[in-house]
Formats: C-alpha cells, sequence, structure tokens
C-alpha cells in the first residue's frame, strides 16, 4: 500500500480523500489544514455540488474515520514539522496553493515524505500531466498542472503527434472558484475578478496554455489562451483553436481523437461523446477530457476546432491519483 497524505483540506483535497479511498493500493494516513477537525469533517459530509458523501465518517480530537480507516489530522503552519515520518508517508498531495515553489515543497521532504504532489501550476518544478507526459514524473517534486491544462494537454498532445500542429490558442469557459467573490469587491490581481461570481461571465487570463507548453516543449511560443469565468458551479469546456501542418477534415480529426481514447495510454484520460452534453452532463466525471465531436470544426482545410468538457475539480484530482499510482 502506498501510503499518502494531503496537506490543504480544501476543495482538491476533499476529493483526493474521496478517490483515493476508492482506489486500490493507495491508504491515507494523514491530513494537515488549519481549520479545525470539525469543519472538516462536515465539509467532507456535505458538498453542494456532489452531495452527501455516502461512506460512514467518525472522528475524535486528532482522527478522521473513514469506513474505519484512521486518518491521522493535523493544524501545522510549518510543512517541515508534519508527521509524516512516523506516519510512513510517502507521497504528499500539497493542495494549500501556498507551497507551491520547490523550496516550500522540499519541506514535506524534510518532514519525512519520498514525494511531493503540487496541485497546481509552478515556476521551478517539472510539470507532469498524466498520459501526456507520464514518464518524466518520477521525480521527488513535481506539479500536476491546472484542470485546464490536464483538459487540454493530451488533445494537443494527440493531434501535434497525428496530424501536426503550427499554433493554437485557447479559450476556456469556466466554472467560478474560489480566487472569485461572491459579492463585488476590490481584486488585486484582476479587477474582473472580484465582480460577483454568480451572476457575471468575466474574462480572465489562464497560464493554462502556457503549463501545456512545460510538458510539451515543442509548442513553447506556439500557444497561448485565455478564460471566461462563468456563473456555474462545476462543469467547463475547452475550445481548443489551432493551424494544422496539413489538411485535414472534421472526420480525420474526430476519427483520431475516438481512436486515441480508447488507447492504452489515454483510455483513462479522455473521452469522445457524439452526445448534446451541457455542464451539468460532467459534474463528477473523472476523465481529463470529454471531447464533443459534434462541435469539432475545420476551416479551409487547416484551420480546426475541438471542444472538450471536464469537471474542473473531479477530473483534475483523478488525473493527479493517476499519476501518483506511477510512483
Amino acid at each position: 500500500m502506498k501510503k499518502i497524505a494531503i496537506n490543504g483540506f480544501g476543495r482538491i483535497g476533499r476529493a483526493a480523500l474521496k478517490i483515493i479511498m476508492d482506489t486500490p493500493g493507495l491508504e491515507l494516513v494523514g491530513i494537515n489544514d488549519l481549520m479545525d477537525i470539525e469543519n472538516a469533517v462536515f465539509l467532507l459530509k456535505r458538498d453542494s455540488i456532489y452531495g452527501k458523501y455516502e461512506k460512514e465518517i467518525k472522528y475524535k480530537e486528532d482522527s478522521i474515520f473513514v469506513e474505519g480507516n484512521s486518518i491521522k489530522y493535523t493544524s501545522i503552519k510549518d510543512p517541515s514539522a508534519l508527521p509524516w515520518k512516523n506516519l510512513g508517508v510517502e507521497v504528499v498531495i500539497e493542495s494549500t496553493g501556498l507551497f507551491t515553489n520547490k523550496t516550500d515543497a522540499e519541506k514535506h521532504l524534510v518532514a519525512g515524505a519520498k514525494f511531493v504532489v503540487i496541485s497546481g501550476p509552478t515556476k521551478d518544478t517539472p510539470t507532469i500531466v498524466h498520459g501526456v507526459n507520464t514518464e518524466e514524473g518520477k521525480v521527488a517534486i513535481f506539479s500536476c498542472a491546472s484542470c485546464t491544462t490536464n483538459n487540454i494537454g493530451p488533445i494537443i498532445e494527440i493531434l501535434g503527434r497525428r496530424i501536426g500542429i503550427k499554433k493554437a490558442i485557447l479559450n476556456t469557459t469556466h466554472a467560478y472558484t474560489a480566487s472569485q467573490t461572491l459579492v463585488d469587491a476590490p481584486s488585486k490581481k484582476e479587477p474582473r475578478m472580484g465582480r460577483a461570481a454568480g451572476v457575471n461571465s468575466a474574462p480572465a487570463a489562464t497560464g493554462a496554455a502556457i503549463a501545456v507548453t512545460k510538458a510539451l516543449p515543442q509548442f513553447v511560443g506556439k500557444f497561448d489562451g485565455i478564460a471566461v469565468r462563468v456563473p456555474v458551479p462545476i462543469g467547463s469546456i475547452s475550445d481548443i483553436t489551432f493551424v494544422t501542418e496539413k489538411p485535414t477534415t472534421v472526420a480525420e480529426i474526430n476519427a483520431i481523437l475516438t481512436e486515441e481514447a480508447k488507447t492504452t495510454r489515454y483510455n483513462k484520460v479522455v473521452e469522445v461523446t457524439d452526445e448534446p452534453l451541457v455542464s451539468t452532463d460532467i459534474i463528477k466525471s473523472p476523465f481529463a477530457a470529454t471531447v464533443d465531436l459534434e462541435m469539432t470544426r475545420v476551416v479551409d482545410g487547416d484551420l480546426v476546432k475541438v471542444m472538450a468538457w471536464y469537471d474542473n475539480e473531479w477530473g483534475f484530482t483523478n488525473q493527479m491519483i493517476r499519476q501518483i499510482q506511477e510512483l
């Protein structure tokens, strides 16, 4: 059994617990978060998107029990002081959003862990997108990038390899996140992110396309993108437009994606659909990308548009767990 710990019990941390509990070969032994254990248990039990967690949950002062499995719960600010050595932790999921550089992540290694997987983009660690560059993930510290990077990375890899991509641009229609505000408020990062998330569509920057180039360096300088945050809580869709190296058709693009989705490399990462889906249909999908075949377009043989759905929490967290299984 591979022993896992979670640092940061937010949306991704709680999704990780649920997925780990259903994944053979993985054992969750530790959670660290500054919120009190009562709040942690309540938020685990009740979720506004995914509903009630049906497994039996109990807790005492410093432990959470899920179906009788004991998980040590701590609230320690300094990662180097965490009890990973005593718990036999092999892999830490770093999902606080705070310790996203190599120096900070190394504190988990000081505490006794062997690997640190960062659930967000970083500037100074390798970026691993499961399915795209899985084999490069045998390093002590790496980033699994973002939900959108995991959504678009496989599509860019597949079509870049199979048909050739000269350059590409992304527009993701993205569910709102905690980085936005519920009512209009000041925002230092980006003024539009301070506008009420539940009633506005807000154009925003995204580093997802650039992050793809860390996993696929052949696209450096050839791929960029934007996002539009929209008033849905979960369920996003990426719109990738690109120029191909050689002439193609809608039928060829869809056939390639359908074929690749059946391969060992991508059969858990990418799926295709010809159903007329909407955002709620994608909630709790474990796939990184669900390609909407009806939306594929080709103009004049070389200008292509592909669209792919994703649950920006559940799909991404599944990708992270898949990569952890490779360690």
